[in-house]
């Protein structure tokens, strides 16, 4: 959760219900959005020295508008630029799975329906979401450009950790690695739709 905090706070300044607003709109996939696992990565984050807060008034309404510091532009740097660790993307999720033999025959069809029912919510939201940025791709990296670069600290934030002099460049590449990702996601989706439908059927037919 650290990392995704930090990365957020890379591009710009952001209260902890801004952080919570994106992770729901457009993370939820990959990270929890809860507001205890972001207080407690954003406490993390403040302890290490990685970012500081800063208060302020909107609305009658005392907030706090978290930053990155020097400290944490520099971690980070070196953070995205090393190799993912296949271990820390295993969940516990798939250990139970392992052991979902055990459960009675009832239990595990009613177990497969209710994990392909979700299943498909999530793969329509990401075909959504697809959707909606291919044909917005212009005007979203425009607008995240100009967005970063009315923040001087953000725009400095990002060129010091892509090495682009250009921030446009920076958020076109930030762009395209996350439809990347999004492509994974969708791919990843058909694929365990697949396997747990078989899965399902081999059940229901004893």
């Amino acid at each position: 959760m650290e990392t995704i905090i930090l990365s957020l706070l890379i591009l710009r300044g952001m209260t902890i219900y801004e952080i919570r607003t994106y992770i729901q709109q457009k993370l939820s996939a990959i990270c929890s959005d809860s507001l205890g696992s972001i207080q407690a990565g954003l406490k993390k984050l403040l302890e290490k020295g990685y970012i500081e807060a800063g208060a302020y008034t909107e609305n009658n309404v005392r907030k706090k508008r978290y930053s990155v510091t020097p400290a944490g532009v520099a971690f980070y740097k070196e953070w995205i630029g090393s190799p993912i660790n296949i271990a820390k993307m295993k969940t516990m999720e798939e250990g139970k799975f392992f052991f979902l033999g055990m459960a009675p025959r009832e239990k595990r069809i009613a177990f497969l329906r209710k994990y392909l029912e979700d299943l498909r919510a999530e793969y329509e939201k990401l075909r959504e979401l697809k959707h909606f940025t291919v044909q917005n791709q212009k005007a979203v990296i425009q607008t995240s450009t100009e967005l970063i670069c009315r923040d001087g600290t953000a725009a400095d934030n990002l060129r010091a950790v892509s090495g682009e002099q250009d921030t446009e460049k920076a958020v076109q590449s930030l762009y395209a690695y996350q439809m990347y990702l999004l492509d994974h996601g969708l791919h990843s989706a058909e694929a365990e739709l697949k396997f747990y439908e078989k899965i399902l059927k081999k059940e229901l037919e004893g």
